[in-house]
């Protein structure tokens, strides 16, 4: 059979003509939301996994892309950051390989206690005054010495009632039969009467007497196999190596040479482009030095996930048949010469001019299939992504490699090799749980769960210190700098929030604002297509994802991402608007007089069951605001502001902010009705309206006062918020099923209208 590279490049002359495409006009690949291509390429890389087992012969090893089950190591620097490929379990007899003293002491054996303690509790008062508890030193053990010096001197079997003991240090043996410590400040040393000045006698200080007569076995010492059982898996398949594994491995006897880790990805990263010149070139009018070569690879390299191969410069004059050719060879290897990669970055050549032909190379010269072509973010639009089946030349089976076409500005493609490429690799080198490899019904069930587990970014929200002008086109990952500072809203000031600056202008081609990063902000798409409004205000909250993770342990998984989570809700609340279901927002507007447990769910069900039940009614976001008892006005008036206008409610198209009952007015007997509380949040939120609905507002009051005629004085507003995206209604817990009941018909018409305007 014909190798994989033949099979492309037979492929590639048949489909492929020599006259260049024409310029496109337009993209004929839908634009896809950067969760859902995230998705399509985690799903895609489990799938490599699969086939990659499968040419193992259905191995329960979880090393991925491997001609061996794994490979040794020696150096400590290469094996941090590594997975491991098999559990490292503790030798017998586990660590400490012996007893060990914890203290500096005299080691003694808790039987000679047993009579001196009968003996002791005997006494009266005068005769423990009196008592001397004394015990014949015969040796001395120091760390680094074995037990057998520890009988060194001869001794009176009839000296101190038969009691002996052996001078010690920290982490000494302990000597044979000898099972306590008594530490040094709680002894003295008597002279020996033998006449040679010796000080061979230990006694105990009267005021520890009683204390070390109640001595335990162990006490002050470690035990053989305390810290690490033997047995005991010190470093698990599939955990990544930190230090603390290294110095667990020295502890129980295991040399770096011994322990087994995955294969890390190959992965190959080539420029695209006449125009692109090697950054030693000299330069020329016309050129650019190619800053996207040694930016990824360094960045790949800096991952520890992978092992970056520099694959140089493909120029547009090489012709479409002899650039698949080129990135045939490093794909699948060349004849065998040289190892294939397993993951392919390039950069430019993707997007809409006459000698923008990757896509063309990919697919027709190489016989790929694009899974999508564009993404709905800045930067990185023209993103494609591409995988390619062939067959293992030595091992036969189905091989899967995977091509990530980026843009050609440098920013461009970095950010999206953190957002794609990065998960990828992850999951490759980390691989799948064998467990989940056992219970796979069939490989899209593997692929679909394997994706849902992929670790991803770890997710901070941050407010922003500065208004942003939104994109009216696309959402927008922003790179900022973060800092830590406390909540200024909270009496707990272990609490803190992170503020994000902007890292200066933000073009594609602007270098400069990737230094200083810490994340990528998530911005939403502005305008009335978009969030509803055109610029993020100061103060206002967003997701950032993280270049650096926050600690060792820390683990985001894709399905319990931030970054999925919003893109789900965004699916979910467009499916649902299509049905005229209601996707319902709640603001609990709570007095700071009330507790901070207090349980407001009746006010959801409340909501819910008046306004068409569970079947028309979704709750896609909870928010419990706390309004102040002195004038922070504007302070409440913004955080109403962001909650609204933020991502929090960015799925909701109908928002309730419900003022409850204050507990101590009610007391009071003072009408029951949190009047000013009520005032405080409707005039908050009455300029967040696009469009003010006083009439309705009076008709949802009258109905309201019907069921409780306290509420007569609360001051209702409704209107439509975020550009016309979601209607606004504030109201008293007080008469809710009343209030919600008089709006609950006009609101499946509104909302239907909001939906047919956007």
């Amino acid at each position: 059979e014909r190798s994989a590279t033949s099979l492309c490049h037979s492929k590639y002359k048949i489909i492929m003509g020599s006259s260049p495409s024409p310029p496109k006009v337009k993209s004929p690949l839908p634009m896809v939301p950067v969760p859902q291509a995230l998705e399509t390429v985690l799903t895609e890389t489990a799938k490599s996994l699969w086939f990659s087992r499968e040419r193992d012969g259905g191995s329960d090893s979880p090393v991925p892309f491997s001609s061996t089950p794994s490979s040794p190591l020696s150096s400590h620097e290469i094996l941090i950051g590594r997975t491991s490929a098999a559990d490292v379990e503790a030798p017998s007899p586990g660590y400490p390989d012996h007893n060990a003293s914890i203290m500096d002491g005299y080691a003694v054996k808790t039987s000679d206690l047993v009579d001196a303690k009968r003996a002791y509790d005997a006494m009266d008062s005068e005769q423990r005054k009196k008592y001397a508890l004394e015990f014949v030193i015969v040796g001395k053990v120091y760390a680094g010495d074995d037990d057998e010096e520890g009988e060194s001197h001869p001794h009176n079997a009839a000296d101190s009632d038969n009691r002996t003991a052996v001078y010690v240090t920290t982490g000494a043996v302990m000597p044979a039969d000898y099972d306590a410590v008594v530490p040094i400040e709680e002894t003295a040393i008597s002279p020996s009467n033998d006449g040679d000045g010796e000080m061979h006698r230990m006694r105990i200080v009267p005021s520890k007497i009683e204390s070390v007569l109640e001595y335990k076995p162990w006490k002050w010492v470690r035990p053989t196999g305390c810290d690490i059982p033997s047995g005991f898996v010190v470093l698990s398949r599939g955990e990544r190596i930190r230090p603390v594994h290294m110095a667990l491995l020295a502890q129980v006897g295991v040399s770096p040479d011994e322990v087994r880790v995955k294969r890390l990805p190959r992965v190959g990263v080539v420029s695209t482009g006449n125009e692109v010149l090697a950054p030693s070139g000299e330069r020329a009018r016309g050129k650019i030095p190619d800053a996207n070569r040694p930016l990824l690879l360094s960045q790949l390299s800096a991952y520890g996930n992978c092992v970056p191969v520099d694959l140089g410069i493909v120029t547009d004059d090489e012709g479409c048949e002899n650039i698949a050719r080129r990135l045939g060879d490093a794909l699948w290897g060349a004849d065998g010469e040289h190892e294939g990669v397993d993951v392919l970055v390039t950069t430019g050549g993707i997007s809409m001019g006459e000698k923008d032909v990757m896509e063309r190379v990919f697919v027709e010269g190489m016989g790929g299939e694009v899974h999508f072509g564009r993404m709905n973010m800045k930067p990185g639009k023209p993103t494609t992504f591409v995988t390619i089946n062939g067959e293992d030349a030595e091992e036969g089976g189905r091989c899967q490699k995977l091509v990530f076409a980026l843009p050609g500005n440098p920013v461009s493609a970095s950010v999206c090799t953190e957002l794609l490429v990065r998960p990828c690799l992850d999951l490759l080198h980390d691989g799948v749980d064998a467990a989940k490899w056992e219970r796979s019904p069939s490989l899209e069930w593997f692929a679909k769960h394997a994706a849902g587990d992929a670790r991803v970014h770890e997710e901070v929200m941050a407010t922003i210190t500065s208004d942003v002008r939104l994109d009216q086109g696309r959402p927008e990952y922003r790179r900022v700098a973060l800092r830590r500072a406390s909540c200024a809203d909270t009496n707990k000031p272990q609490q803190y929030t992170y503020h994000a600056t902007g890292t200066g202008v933000q073009r594609s081609s602007r270098v400069l604002s990737l230094r200083g990063a810490d994340g990528l902000m998530m911005l939403p798409r502005g305008g009335p297509l978009g969030c509803g409004y055109d610029v993020a205000r100061k103060g206002m909250e967003f997701p950032v994802l993280l270049y650096t993770s926050l600690s060792f342990t820390s683990g985001n998984r894709f399905r319990d991402s931030m970054h999925r989570g919003m893109w789900k809700s965004k699916r979910e609340h467009s499916h649902h608007a299509k049905g005229r279901n209601l996707s319902l927002g709640i603001i609990i507007c709570v007095s700071d007089r009330q507790e901070n447990d207090s349980d407001f769910r009746s006010i959801d069900a409340t909501l819910v069951n008046s306004l068409g039940g569970d079947g028309q009614v979704s709750i896609v976001e909870r928010f419990i605001c706390k309004v102040p008892s002195n004038s922070e006005n504007d302070a409440l008036a913004e955080r109403l502001s962001t909650v609204v206008g933020g991502p929090r409610m960015e799925g909701a198209n109908v928002i309730f902010a419900v003022v409850p009952t204050d507990p101590l007015a009610e007391e009071r007997g003072a009408g029951a009705i949190a009047f000013r509380a009520g005032l405080e949040v409707s005039h908050a939120l009455r300029p967040v309206l696009t469009k003010n609905a006083s009439a309705l507002a009076l008709q949802l009051r009258k109905r309201a006062s019907l069921r409780d005629p306290a509420t007569a004085l609360f001051e209702n507003v409704v209107g439509v918020v975020r550009g016309g995206s979601a209607v606004l209604i504030t109201c008293s817990d007080r008469g809710l099923d009343g209030a919600a009941g008089a709006v609950k018909g006009l609101l499946g018409h509104l909302t239907s209208l909001l939906v047919q305007r956007h």
